[in-house]
């Protein structure tokens, strides 16, 4: 309980009063003075216990029109306070949308002869991701004012902000959408499981319930089915925000379609029952770490955080390989050859040399670059045969592709996926000669990628631009015939 700024100024009467009683030596001030202050102290007694009957008489509920919104959307609700009966107190009923949303605190008072009161309210909701509110904060205050008291009573429900999504994700090769679904993998061992594999001749000690009775009789002599073995393979996801992926408008930017990409990989990795790893990486370097993992804890705690992921900010100074969109890769392996071929003795040959002689420092550059280092140190936790699945665009690509290999390390599988930069850029549908010029370029990346051995590469994109694109690309091809 909380006295408020009334009753400290009737406690100061009450000592002006006794201050006076005693210098004019009039009793009848300090019986007055007595008075009140019994008065005040009855009211304080009689308000504590009218709490308590009142807050237990109340009832509050928040309802929402929905438990689920998309970025930016706003939702309604309203703020329920009923009471069994007429409170007899002022009681206020306040709460605020949760951080992270925008909307004004929502507030309604129920007066001492009320048993109803509401309030609607609107809450906009601009990030992803999961928002409870708190539990509503409740005043209660006499008639006079003199005395406060707050609790916090009533429902809190929550909110999942889901991002805006792009309804029309193409993911593909050279402009063909990817019809096989991604995720499935083969047992590669016999043992119990549930496709047939091979037949073989019994041994002791094999269970009876394992012979294969047609095998038997056709063979003359006893044999057993062997079964593909169930095997989880780990995988290694690895998405890229950085400032490059933000490019695009609301709801369709490159990050929008390749979380899209992520999530369905996550959910097929739960449904294999897969160890699940996952490293997002932004500017600076890895953002969040989670280790491999099957449990289900796992997979929605990924799976949260890819649907709250934003683009990061570029440092002022730059990537180290800056923007590499439509530029010659550079193999370090290719260059350090070369530089062994060129033995100096002629002057061109002088002059060639230190251009190739740097490969080692070109390798440190890439080290040092955010994607490439996530992958080096993540791949250092994955089994032999692993796979790798890395989502990013190809404003890097220099890195994308040393990532890629490194990525194989072993017997290990790399998928990457690839946002193409000319399908986000605004200019696109307005200079569409210059844009299929760069869809061709980043196509002969991607298969560039995708040549490397045990690696797949596939275009993420928004459909309709990229069949906007093709279709010109082949009218001009028709009319230079």
């Amino acid at each position: 309980m909380r006295v408020t700024r009334r009753y400290w100024a009737v406690a100061a009467i009450v000592a002006v009063m006794v201050a006076w009683a005693i210098v004019l030596e009039q009793a009848i001030l300090l019986v007055g003075a007595v008075s009140i202050a019994a008065w005040l102290l009855v009211r304080q007694y009689r308000f504590v216990r009218s709490v308590d009957g009142t807050v237990g008489r109340i009832t509050i509920d928040l309802e929402l029109d929905r438990s689920r919104v998309v970025a930016e959307e706003t939702s309604l609700g309203t703020l329920h306070v009923t009471s069994e009966r007429p409170a007899g107190l002022s009681v206020r009923v306040a709460v605020s949308p949760p951080t992270g949303a925008t909307g004004e605190t929502i507030a309604c008072v129920l007066g001492p002869d009320e048993n109803l009161t509401q309030a609607s309210f609107e809450v906009n909701w601009p990030i992803a991701g999961r928002f409870q509110f708190d539990q509503p904060t409740v005043t209660v205050r006499d008639s006079l004012g003199l005395f406060r008291q707050s609790t916090t009573v009533g429902s809190t429900p929550s909110v999942t902000v889901e991002p805006r999504t792009p309804h029309d994700i193409h993911v593909g090769e050279g402009g063909t959408r990817l019809t096989a679904g991604f995720g499935e993998h083969e047992g590669g061992r016999t043992g119990s499981g549930l496709t047939p594999a091979e037949v073989r001749r019994y041994t002791p000690g094999d269970t009876f319930r394992r012979i294969d009775w047609k095998a038997t009789a056709r063979l003359d002599e006893p044999h057993i089915r062997e079964f593909e073995a169930e095997q989880d393979y780990k995988t290694l996801l690895v998405v890229d925000h950085r400032a490059t992926m933000g490019a695009g408008q609301g709801g369709r930017r490159k990050l929008d379609f390749a979380r899209q990409v992520a999530l369905a990989l996550v959910k097929s990795t739960r449904e294999l029952g897969d160890p699940l790893a996952c490293y997002t990486v932004g500017d600076e370097g890895v953002t969040n770490a989670f280790s491999a993992s099957s449990d289900d804890d796992q997979y929605r705690a990924v799976a949260r955080t890819l649907r709250t992921l934003e683009p990061t900010t570029a440092d002022e100074s730059g990537n180290g390989m800056g923007s590499q969109s439509g530029t010659q890769v550079l193999n370090p392996g290719e260059a350090r050859r070369t530089a062994q071929l060129l033995s100096g003795e002629t002057d061109f040959e002088r002059r060639l040399r230190p251009f190739f002689a740097d490969a080692e420092q070109y390798v440190q550059r890439i080290v040092d670059e955010p994607l490439f280092g996530a992958v080096r140190v993540a791949s250092t936790t994955q089994d032999s045969g692993a796979r790798t699945i890395i989502i990013s665009d190809d404003e890097h690509r220099t890195e994308l592709l040393e990532t890629v290999k490194a990525a194989r390390g072993g017997d290990g599988h790399v998928v990457a996926f690839i946002t193409p930069s000319v399908l986000y850029d605004s200019r696109t549908l307005t200079e569409i000669d210059d844009a299929y010029r760069r869809y061709t370029e980043f196509e002969a990346f991607r298969r560039d990628l995708a040549g490397v051995s045990r690696v797949n590469a596939y275009e993420v994109g928004p459909a309709d631009r990229l069949t906007t694109v093709l279709a010109a690309g082949k009218a001009t091809r028709r009319a230079n015939q």
